[in-house]
């Protein structure tokens, strides 16, 4: 199981370098999680690099539809808060880190914000 933030699904949309390890995991029977938070940073990402709205949404609808989307709940939320006084993350970055133990699966992930932290599968 895995919970892709932001940086994963751009690679994989984008073609990143890192890009065809995303891919083989979308193309698995791997369970795939995302963070409800990280969605708002593809779009504002994707629309930043002139994508154009349409295509924008179809991007947003194949992730609802390829991963589980997971909303910040007031458990997540409160965890958020720990694991971002504890490792001294951005709140977005501990929402989604938060979102990950939450679901009990590993973040893919190549933000260097992660990096050395438990469940984190650098890109």
């Amino acid at each position: 199981m895995y919970t892709f933030d932001s940086y994963a699904w751009l690679e994989y949309f984008l073609a990143g370098k890192k890009g065809p390890k995303v891919k083989k995991i979308v193309d698995s029977e791997e369970k795939i999680f995302t963070p409800s938070i990280a969605l708002a940073e593809i779009k504002l990402r994707l629309a930043r690099d002139g994508i154009v709205e349409r295509q924008i949404s179809d991007i947003l609808e194949f992730i609802s539809l390829r991963s589980i989307i997971v909303d910040a709940t007031k458990e997540i939320s409160l965890i958020a808060a720990e694991v971002k006084l504890k490792f001294k993350l951005y709140l977005i970055d501990a929402l989604i880190y938060a979102s990950a133990l939450s679901v009990k699966s590993k973040l893919l992930t190549a933000d260097q914000h992660f990096k050395n932290l438990d469940a984190v599968e650098m890109l």
